[in-house]
């Protein structure tokens, strides 16, 4: 079988960078229940300034995403810019090592088949995962949930599970996907978003962790009344009307990655927070 030349220079260059990384051990993290992160987990000011350290000292995240994932890396990078204690380090070819600093493997360029979706997808991510000491791998969807089909989600489902299993000491994180479209589109993104969220729900026993983008798109806070917002429209299914969460009003906007920085700051506070629960913390 012929070797894609794509993939023959990017194992080429993981064992060159394997080398590099070959003396650094792994950090497993464990984790009793699952761990749901939406927009309740936003206030930055609640972690322990010393928990955010050891963040910065002991995870390792390799982050996979198209455009729309973006929005996690834009809000890490504002969140950076407004306090320095918020540090991160991002590199696109190798897993950066920058004392102080949270280290991001990015793969901005990553479909389902760059990941998870077919043999190719999935060697491409093992050999990252086993190239580097990463202990959080993470694929952020784009718009692919407006169409995909309930069969579709599932092999998403149980290709996650099965890179866990061969994977123990790598956490991989289970993500919804946006919830910018309406109408029809917007629903079956409804109805595939909660097939995600119960598959992390359902099965406490495996302990599984959910990135929720799509309710932190949907949930906005109010600083006059003090009170979250969400934002709903109503869908007619054909024989009842459906309030389905959509992107709130005040996030509409293209200042970086399709939204505004508001919302990806938002996202950024909630990766923090995900990082901390996954570093121990029981709020």
């Amino acid at each position: 079988m012929k070797f894609p030349k794509l993939l023959f220079f990017l194992a080429i260059l993981l064992f060159l960078s394997g080398c590099i990384f070959a003396g650094e051990r792994r950090i497993p993290l464990s984790i009793s229940n699952p761990v749901i992160v939406d927009h309740n987990c936003t206030d930055l000011a609640k972690i322990p300034s010393d928990l955010i350290d050891s963040i910065k000292q002991n995870i390792k995240w390799y982050y996979a995403h198209t455009s729309h994932g973006e929005q996690l890396i834009v809000g890490l990078q504002e969140l950076e810019r407004l306090n320095s204690f918020y540090d991160i380090e991002i590199k696109r070819k190798w897993l950066p090592d920058k004392t102080g600093a949270l280290a991001i493997l990015d793969n901005p360029y990553a479909g389902p088949e760059d990941y998870w979706k077919g043999e190719r997808g999935i060697l491409q991510t093992e050999n990252i995962i086993d190239s580097f000491p990463i202990n959080i791998s993470m694929w952020s969807w784009c718009g692919q949930l407006e169409t995909y089909s309930e069969k579709d989600v599932q092999s998403y489902l149980k290709t996650l599970d099965k890179l866990q299993e061969a994977h123990p000491d790598t956490l991989f994180i289970y993500m919804t996907g946006n919830a910018q479209k309406g109408g029809r589109k917007g629903y079956n993104r409804w109805l595939r978003n909660n097939q995600i969220r119960r598959w992390v729900k359902e099965h406490p026993g495996k302990h599984r962790v959910l990135f929720d983008f799509a309710d932190l798109d949907s949930w906005w806070f109010n600083p006059k009344t003090k009170r979250w917002e969400q934002a709903t429209y109503r869908y007619w299914t054909g024989s009842k009307f459906v309030s389905t969460p959509i992107e709130h009003p005040e996030y509409h906007g293209n200042e970086r990655a399709h939204t505004t920085l508001e919302s990806c700051r938002q996202k950024g506070k909630a990766v923090w927070w995900m990082l901390a629960r996954l570093s121990g913390w029981n709020y």
